[in-house]
C-alpha cells in the first residue's frame, strides 16, 4: 500500500498550526486514505486501482489543503466554547456564591455566539459606540486631570494663592509685591508657610552651545508650603535668599536628567546661568510643574528688605493655611495687616502718591487660581462630546430595534413557555452590555489616541497638561459609560412592547403588514431625539466659528504678522557690565541682523506684542495733578529702538519716531499711543509736545513728538491698552536713579521683518549673525509673528476644532439615524405602497409621502433643538466674542441647512419606495 503519511506531506501546502494541529490533520488524512485503499483492494481492485480511487476521492491537493484550513477557525471557535464551557462547570461545581457568576458567563458566550451571527450590525454597533465613548473619555480625561484631580502636593487643599485686586484701577488681579509679602510674613498668623514666585527665562552656558531655559524663580518659603521634598541635595533656605550670599541655584528633575545623566553628584557642581556661576544646591521633583510652571531650573528669588516699597507687583504667592483657619479668617487676616505694608516699606514711585485704599486682598484655592477660566471651557467640551455619545447611543438604540425585530418570535415563544419579563429583558441586555463593553474597549484605543493628539499640540496651553493620563478613574468611567450605554439602548426593545409584553408577536404570525406602533413611535422620537442633539451642537460649534473669525478679522495694529520673526534676548552681566555696555550689544546686534540677506527692517522693544510682557508704572504729566483721588496714574510702558515701528507695520498717526541719533545723545523724548493720548490730552493733536515723565520727585521730563496707532499688545480679543513709548536708553528714569545714570533693560524682544521667515535657513542666518556679535547669547520664545497671534486665540480656536468635529460627528450620526429610519419604515410599508400605486398613485405622490415623514422629523428634531440651544449655549458666553449666544444668523443657518440635509437623507428611501413593484409588493403581502 502507498504510504500516505509522506505523500500529505509532500502534495499538502499546510503551515504551522496552534498546538501541532497540521501534524496531526496529516496524520488522521493519512489513516483515512490507508482505510479507503484498503477497502478497495478487499472488494478486488488492483492496487493502482485502489490508489487511484482514493486519490480521486481527495481531489486536487491545493483545494484539499484550502479545505482543511478552512476548518481551522471552526476548530479554535469550537476550542474556545468547549474551554469557556469548561470554566462555566468549575464555578457551577463550587456552587453557592459562584453559580451566579457561572451563568453570567454562560448568558455572556451565548450572547457573543448570538452577535457572531450578525457581523454587520455587530461592527457597526461596535465602530459607532467606540466613536462615542472614545471622544468623552478623552475630554473626561483633560477634565479628571486639570479640574478634579487635586494639586500633586500633600494635603492640597490647604493651600492657597495670596493675590491682590485693584478694584480703583479697574484690574481684577494684580498679584503680590515684595512689600506685601514680607508684611504677611512678619505680621500676618493664618499661615504655616508662605512663599512667593515667578517664571522667568535665563541662558545657561559653558555646555556646548548657548540654551534658554525656563526658570521658576521662588522664594525660601514656597518648597515648604507645597511640602515638595528634593531628589537630592536641599532647597533653598533664607540664608539663600540674602542678595550678598553666594549664587546658588536648582534643578529641575527633567534638566538633571537630560544634562546630567540623573547624576546625583550634580549636586555642588556649577552652572553658569546669565553670567553668573552658581552652586547646584538641589533637585526638586516634577511635582513642582503643579505650581504653574515647567522649569529647567529653580533660582532664588532675592530681595534687599532695606530697599523695599510697596511696588513692583505681579509675583504669584502660595501659603499654606494653619490647621483649623479657614480661608475668611485668612482673608480678614490679611486685611487687617495689609496696611502695614506702606508702613513697614514706606517709599517708591508708586507708594509715595497710593494708598491700602487702592487695593483689597484676595484669596482663592490654588487649584482654583491654576485652573482659572480653562475649567468652564473643558465642561463645555465635555458636554459637547456627551451629545455625541447620547446620539450614537441612539442611533444603536434604532439599530438594536431593527435587530429585536428579528427575536421577537423567539421571545413570544419564551414567554409562552413562562419565562418572565424580567429574563426576557435580560436576554436584550446581555447582548447590549457586551457591545457596550466592546466599545468601550474600542473607545479607549480612540481615546489614547486623542490625547496624544491633543498633548502633542496643546495648542490651548492648557494647565496641568502633564498630568493628563488614562489612570484607573478614567477606566472606571469608561466602564461606567460602557455599561450605561448597553442599558440605554438595550431596554428599547421593552419599552417599545409596552405591557403587552411579546403575546402580539404569536398573534400577528410574522406577518409583515401588522405594524408594530410602538417600535415607530420608538424609533421616531430616537431619531426626532438625535436631530435636536445634533441641532445643539452645531449652534455651538457656529457660534465658536463666528467668535474665531470675528477674533481673526480684528485689526491687531501691525501689519503683514507672516513676515516677521520674533525672538527674545537676555544679555546678562558677564557680557556687558554696564548699561552702556547693553544698549551697544544691542544696537551692533539690530544693525548685523539688517545686513542678514532678505532682511527688510529690524526693531527692538522690550515685548513683542501678544508675546507676553509688559511693564505697568505711574505716568505724569507736566501742568497736570494727580488724579481726584490724589494718586499716580497707573499706565502701560515699553521701551523701543529705531525702526521698531517701521518693522513691525505700526502705523505713526503724527510726529516723528525715535532714531540712532536721539538714542545715542539720550534725548528725552517719548510717543504716546492714540488711546493714552486721547484719555490724557483729549485728541492725539493735543498730545504733541507735551511733556511727561515716569518718576514723581524730580520728574524727568520727556517731550511728545509722536502718536502711535493702537496696537492689542494681550491678545486679539483684549482692548487698546494706553500705552507709552520710551527710548530703549534713557537717563536717570527711576525715582532714586542719578541724572546720568544709564537706564536700559537687558532683556528685549527682536522683530525681523523678511519674505524669507519660514524659509529653510533663515533662522540660521539669524542664529549666526546674533552670535557672531555675542556667542553666548541663546535665543529665546523663537517664532513668526502671525503664530504668536494665532497662539492669542488658541483656546479659542481649540472649542471651535474640538466643537466643530462633535458637530460634524452628530450631524452625520443624526442624519444616519434619520435614514435608518425613514428606510426601514419604507420596508415594512411596502405592501401599503403597493396597493397605493396599484390603486393608480403616481410616483412622485409616494415621494412626497415618504419625504413629509423625513421632514416631519427633521422640522419637530429641530424646532426642539432651538429650544435646548436656547437654554444651553448661555454656559458659551464667557468663550464668545463679537456674537450673542443667540445670534439669529447661527441659528438660521444651521437649522435651515440640517433641514435640507435631512431632506436629502429622506430621498433615498422616498425613491426606493417610488419604484416598489405592485404586484410583487401584493403577491408578498
Amino acid at each position: 500500500m502507498k504510504d500516505w503519511k509522506k505523500w500529505l506531506t509532500e502534495n499538502l501546502d499546510l503551515p504551522s498550526m496552534a498546538n501541532g494541529r497540521d501534524r496531526r490533520i496529516m496524520e488522521e488524512l493519512a489513516d483515512h486514505l490507508e482505510e479507503m485503499e484498503a477497502e478497495a483492494l478487499a472488494r478486488g481492485r488492483s492496487s493502482a486501482d485502489a490508489e487511484a480511487e482514493t486519490l480521486a476521492w481527495l481531489g486536487d491537493p491545493a483545494e484539499a489543503s484550502k479545505e482543511l484550513l478552512k476548518c481551522e477557525p471552526g476548530h479554535v471557535r469550537a476550542q474556545m466554547s468547549r474551554w469557556a464551557e469548561e470554566r462555566e462547570e468549575l464555578l457551577r461545581q463550587k456552587g453557592g456564591r459562584w453559580v451566579p457568576f457561572a451563568d453570567l458567563a454562560r448568558d455572556l458566550r451565548m450572547a457573543l455566539r448570538s452577535l457572531a451571527k450578525w457581523p454587520f450590525f455587530s461592527v457597526v454597533a461596535v465602530l459607532v459606540l467606540a466613536l462615542g465613548i472614545g471622544a468623552t473619555s478623552a475630554i473626561f480625561t483633560l477634565v479628571d486631570a486639570v479640574i478634579l484631580s487635586p494639586l500633586p502636593f500633600e494635603d492640597a487643599g490647604q493651600l492657597i494663592a495670596v493675590q491682590h485686586a485693584a478694584p480703583g484701577r479697574g484690574m481684577a488681579d494684580v498679584g503680590q509685591c515684595a512689600a506685601w509679602h514680607y508684611t504677611y510674613i512678619d505680621e500676618a498668623q493664618s499661615f504655616e508657610d508662605l512663599g512667593m514666585f515667578t517664571g522667568s527665562s535665563a541662558s545657561v552656558t559653558g555646555r556646548g552651545n548657548p540654551e534658554a531655559l525656563q526658570v521658576l524663580q521662588v522664594t525660601s518659603g514656597v518648597f515648604p508650603a507645597i511640602r515638595v521634598n528634593p531628589l537630592a541635595g536641599r532647597i533653598f533656605t533664607e540664608e539663600d535668599m540674602d542678595p550678598d550670599g553666594p549664587a546658588r541655584i536648582m534643578l529641575a528633575q527633567g534638566y538633571w536628567e537630560r544634562r546630567f545623566g540623573a547624576d546625583p553628584s550634580a549636586v555642588g557642581q556649577t552652572l553658569q546661568v546669565d553670567g553668573v556661576t552658581r552652586e547646584i544646591i538641589g533637585v526638586m521633583p516634577e511635582a513642582i510643574q503643579g505650581l504653574g510652571y515647567q522649569p529647567s531650573i529653580i533660582l532664588p528669588l532675592r530681595f534687599r528688605r532695606s530697599d523695599l516699597f510697596v511696588g513692583n507687583i505681579g509675583y504669584n504667592a502660595v501659603a499654606r493655611l494653619r490647621p483649623r483657619v479657614t480661608m475668611e479668617e485668612a482673608h480678614a487676616d490679611l486685611t487687617r495687616v495689609f496696611p502695614q505694608a506702606w508702613e513697614k516699606f514706606p517709599g517708591g514711585p508708586v507708594a509715595s502718591s497710593d494708598s491700602p485704599d487702592f487695593y483689597e486682598v484676595d484669596l482663592r484655592s490654588l487649584k482654583e487660581d491654576l485652573v482659572g477660566s480653562v475649567a468652564n471651557l473643558l465642561w463645555i467640551l465635555l458636554g459637547g462630546v456627551s451629545v455625541v455619545l447620547l446620539i450614537a447611543c441612539a442611533n444603536v438604540a434604532n439599530l438594536f430595534l431593527v435587530r429585536a425585530d428579528g427575536k421577537d418570535g423567539e421571545m413570544a415563544v419564551r414567554t409562552a413557555m413562562g419565562a418572565s419579563r424580567r429574563r426576557i429583558t435580560w436576554e436584550y441586555l446581555k447582548e447590549s452590555i457586551l457591545l457596550g463593553l466592546m466599545g468601550g474597549i474600542g473607545g479607549l484605543v480612540l481615546a489614547q489616541l486623542g490625547l496624544r493628539t491633543l498633548l502633542a499640540f496643546d495648542s490651548a496651553s492648557l494647565p496641568r497638561m502633564n498630568e493628563v493620563t488614562l489612570d484607573l478613574s478614567v477606566l472606571l468611567f469608561s466602564l461606567a459609560l460602557s455599561v450605561g450605554a448597553g442599558l440605554f439602548f438595550g431596554l428599547f426593545p421593552m419599552l417599545r412592547k409596552g405591557k403587552e409584553g411579546f403575546v402580539g408577536a404569536l398573534k400577528e404570525g410574522g406577518r409583515s403588514g401588522m405594524r408594530d406602533r410602538g417600535r415607530n413611535r420608538v424609533q421616531n422620537l430616537l431619531a426626532i431625539s438625535q436631530m435636536a442633539l445634533a441641532l445643539v451642537l452645531l449652534v455651538a460649534s457656529g457660534l465658536m466659528l463666528r467668535t474665531y473669525q470675528s477674533l481673526s478679522n480684528r485689526d491687531p495694529g501691525f501689519g503683514n504678522p507672516e513676515e516677521v520673526l520674533a525672538l527674545r534676548l537676555f544679555i546678562p552681566g558677564g557680557e556687558a557690565p554696564r548699561g552702556e555696555d547693553v544698549a551697544t550689544t544691542y544696537e551692533m546686534i539690530v544693525r548685523r541682523l539688517e545686513e542678514v540677506p532678505g532682511v527688510s527692517s529690524v526693531g527692538l522693544a522690550t515685548a513683542i506684542p501678544m508675546a507676553g510682557g509688559g511693564n505697568v508704572n505711574p505716568f505724569m504729566v507736566r501742568g497736570q495733578e494727580l488724579d481726584s483721588e490724589g494718586a499716580t496714574v497707573i499706565r502701560r510702558h515699553k521701551w523701543i529702538g529705531p525702526n521698531y515701528l517701521e518693522t513691525m507695520q505700526i502705523p505713526l498717526l503724527m510726529g516723528r519716531t525715535v532714531t540712532w541719533a536721539e538714542i545715542h545723545a539720550r534725548a528725552p523724548v517719548a510717543l504716546l499711543s492714540e488711546t493714552l493720548a486721547n484719555q490724557v490730552f483729549g485728541s492725539p493733536e493735543e498730545a504733541l509736545g507735551q511733556f511727561v515723565a515716569a518718576r514723581p520727585d524730580p520728574p524727568q521730563w520727556k517731550e511728545v513728538i509722536g502718536i502711535v496707532s493702537d496696537v492689542r499688545e494681550d491678545g486679539l480679543s483684549q482692548p487698546f491698552p494706553d500705552l507709552v513709548y520710551w527710548p530703549h536708553v534713557t537717563l536717570g528714569f527711576w525715582e532714586g536713579n542719578a541724572p546720568d545714570q544709564v537706564q536700559v533693560w537687558r532683556g528685549a524682544g527682536i522683530a525681523i521683518r523678511s519674505e524669507r521667515v519660514g524659509t529653510p535657513g533663515f533662522l540660521n542666518d539669524v542664529q549666526e549673525a546674533i552670535w557672531e556679535i555675542s556667542p553666548n547669547l541663546p535665543l529665546m520664545g523663537v517664532g513668526p509673528l502671525d503664530g504668536i497671534m494665532a497662539q492669542s486665540v488658541a483656546r479659542t480656536s481649540f472649542a471651535m476644532v474640538l466643537l466643530g468635529i462633535s458637530g460634524m460627528v452628530a450631524l452625520i450620526l443624526g442624519l444616519v439615524g434619520v435614514y435608518g429610519v425613514i428606510s426601514y419604515a419604507v420596508s415594512q410599508r411596502s405592501g401599503e405602497l403597493g396597493m397605493r400605486m396599484a390603486l393608480g398613485a403616481q410616483t412622485g405622490q409616494v415621494k412626497t409621502m415618504v419625504l413629509k415623514q423625513g421632514l416631519a422629523l427633521a422640522g419637530v428634531g429641530i424646532g426642539l433643538g432651538l429650544v435646548l440651544a436656547v437654554g444651553l449655549t448661555r454656559y458659551l458666553s464667557s468663550l464668545l466674542f463679537g456674537v450673542s449666544a443667540v445670534d439669529p444668523l447661527t441659528y438660521g443657518a444651521v437649522a435651515v441647512g440640517l433641514l435640507v440635509v435631512a431632506l436629502l437623507a429622506s430621498y433615498l428611501p422616498a425613491r426606493r419606495a417610488s419604484k416598489v413593484d405592485p404586484m410583487t409588493a401584493l403577491r408578498v403581502e
